[in-house]
């Protein structure tokens, strides 16, 4: 369809989505001038694309409205004394079609004559033409180095954006924010035909050439249909898409699932991608509050939960046994279904310790790029089945973390949490109980699987979390990519006041030379005082901590603190061993 041929389709007064669209792209814009111009070690030099740059401006009944063109003028116009001194903008316009072009040139032309301002900080570019054929001569005209920051809009036409165009931008070194509209309509439209081709029936010729279209758009490596012949559902095709796209370039994605004006369902995604994790934050609550403001109030939740985001996928590997005996004293049987950890603690972490010692990882970037075990499910099939007598319990994990907390997204990887949720419901399936271990935080999946008749998690799990502060200069140090310590703890209590029994492990702890706040420990304890257990231990190999010169008698003094504070709340209590206190008796706390 080629909108430039139809001047109707040029008033958006009935096209709902369109002045979404619109609206979304001018506070995305506004957000990224705000951000860039306050990063001091960026160049001058920005740069603008846009591919399909229409003509310029809509009509809303009798008004006149900014396309995408004039939102980045105007935009640019009204912030202009705010923006740094040298600054100069090159933006450049693509729109293919004659007629469209011929407005969008005397648009900008007028808008730059009414904007005499802009003339030393703006330098637009207008090319009529394909943008799959002129990408090319663009990114010459680009200095492609990561200090240029750079703003793409992708407002395709159907699917007539070919993924080697996009794959261009993406590669390039430049700070790069893209916005796309990934026309679901047409995919899934097209998405038809290849069904078609999969039964092995006759296509026409115009079926082929469409195909081809499709296959230009979405590449060679998306599969539309699956080896049954069934269509593949629209939010796995689009994953897909963008892990084939943005996530190999370390671009981050989130979307905006645009409704039909007059019916129940997704006309297409709005994607925005960029490296700056930050930017695709702000993004997401722009995009939650667009979703306020064209909707009804949510009864639970928010919309920020429910913005879709995609991140790199997980890697998976195999391994030949899962279930095993651990040595740690207060555990029993233990399963580790991820090999490393993404929170990447520096205590130094004795689990990263062991695994680099024996070859399990390469490096410290290699443990914090987590793999999952595939055959996990399998494997727990068949050693329930082989260990089933010794099973008291199983323990959630010691060496990974079996709700691990993407602080890139600020949430927790997906495919670690569904599995880990999985292989609870297993045990438990088979009467065998679990107890927990995160430095990320519980889902609310948990709760809605003790829901109902049927309860799907038995109530004698036990689920903890790992704190030793609550300071954010010691957080920053040592434990900069786990979960933020309230979201632990306010996790955690939403599971106790279910019923469920809660505990903390309080280990490594820090001596007062890592962290100031260590010498008083009651306000840790006041702050998880609900739980059930509490597990304490002194840090160990850690230089630092072992030359603090009252070592034995501060863990000494906070042992005893602490196992005051147990007796006088009915806290069960385990000091480990090599820490003082510790005892024979209380090490079967979970027995």
């Amino acid at each position: 369809m080629n909108i430039g041929k139809t001047n109707d389709l040029w008033d958006i007064s009935d096209r709902p989505h369109t002045k979404t669209k619109l609206d979304i792209l001018k506070k995305c814009f506004g957000m990224w001038l705000t951000v860039w111009n306050n990063q001091a070690w960026a160049y001058d030099e920005w740069y603008i694309i846009d591919l399909f740059a229409g003509r310029g401006t809509y009509k809303d009944g009798e008004q006149m409205v900014n396309g995408s063109p004039l939102i980045y003028l105007d935009t640019i116009a009204k912030k202009k004394d705010k923006l740094r001194q040298n600054l100069a903008i090159k933006l450049f316009f693509v729109e293919d079609d004659s007629a469209n072009f011929g407005y969008l040139k005397d648009n900008v032309d007028k808008f730059k004559e009414d904007n005499p301002q802009l003339k030393n900080i703006v330098n637009t570019e207008l090319l009529n033409d394909d943008c799959n054929k002129v990408i090319e001569r663009i990114i010459k005209k680009i200095d492609n180095t990561d200090k240029n920051p750079l703003f793409v809009f992708i407002d395709p036409y159907g699917i007539k954006i070919q993924k080697p165009t996009i794959e261009q931008i993406v590669k390039l070194k430049n700070r790069k924010d893209i916005m796309f509209n990934y026309i679901l309509e047409a995919v899934r439209r097209t998405s038809g035909i290849a069904r078609k081709k999969h039964y092995g029936e006759e296509l026409t010729f115009r079926e082929i050439r469409t195909l081809q279209t499709l296959k230009d758009f979405i590449g060679d490596d998306i599969n539309l249909v699956d080896e049954n012949g069934l269509k593949a559902l629209d939010l796995e095709v689009l994953a897909d898409y963008v892990r084939s796209l943005f996530t190999p370039q370390d671009l981050n994605v989130v979307a905006y699932d645009m409704p039909y004006p007059d019916r129940n369902d997704i006309l297409y995604y709005l994607l925005y991608a960029s490296k700056n994790q930050n930017i695709t934050n702000i993004v997401k609550d722009i995009y939650a509050r667009q979703k306020e403001d064209n909707s009804q109030p949510l009864l639970f939740g928010n919309y920020k939960d429910n913005i879709i985001t995609v991140t790199k996928k997980i890697e998976e590997i195999e391994r030949r046994s899962l279930l095993y005996k651990t040595g740690v004293e207060y555990g029993s049987w233990t399963i580790n279904h991820v090999a490393g950890c993404k929170h990447g603690c520096d205590y130094p972490c004795y689990a990263y310790m062991l695994s680099k010692r024996f070859g399990r990882v390469k490096d410290y970037n290699d443990w914090r790029t987590p793999k999952i075990i595939s055959n996990t499910l399998e494997l727990l099939e068949d050693e329930i089945r082989k260990y089933k007598d010794q099973l008291d319990f199983v323990h959630l994990s010691f060496m990974t973390d079996p709700f691990m907390y993407d602080a890139d997204t600020k949430d927790l990887i997906p495919e670690i949490k569904n599995l880990t949720l999985k292989i609870i419901e297993r045990l438990n399936k088979a009467n065998i109980r679990v107890t927990v271990l995160t430095k990320g935080f519980y889902p609310d999946e948990i709760l809605k699987k003790l829901s109902g008749q049927n309860e799907e998690f038995l109530m004698d799990n036990e689920y903890g979390i790992s704190l030793v502060s609550l300071s954010d200069k010691f957080k920053q140090r040592f434990e900069q990519f786990s979960a933020p310590f309230i979201k632990r703890i306010d996790s955690l209590k939403k599971l106790n006041d279910a019923g469920l029994k809660t505990w903390v492990s309080i280990e490594p702890y820090p001596t007062p030379n890592l962290d100031e706040t260590s010498k008083n420990i009651e306000k840790l304890l006041d702050s998880i005082s609900f739980v059930d257990k509490i597990v304490f231990g002194r840090l160990n190999y850690n230089i630092e901590a072992s030359k603090f010169p009252d070592n034995e008698n501060f863990y000494k003094r906070t042992a005893e603190t602490l196992i005051k504070f147990c007796q006088k709340n009915d806290i069960i209590y385990h000091i480990k061993e090599g820490t003082p206190y510790s005892e024979e008796k209380t090490k079967k706390i979970f027995k």
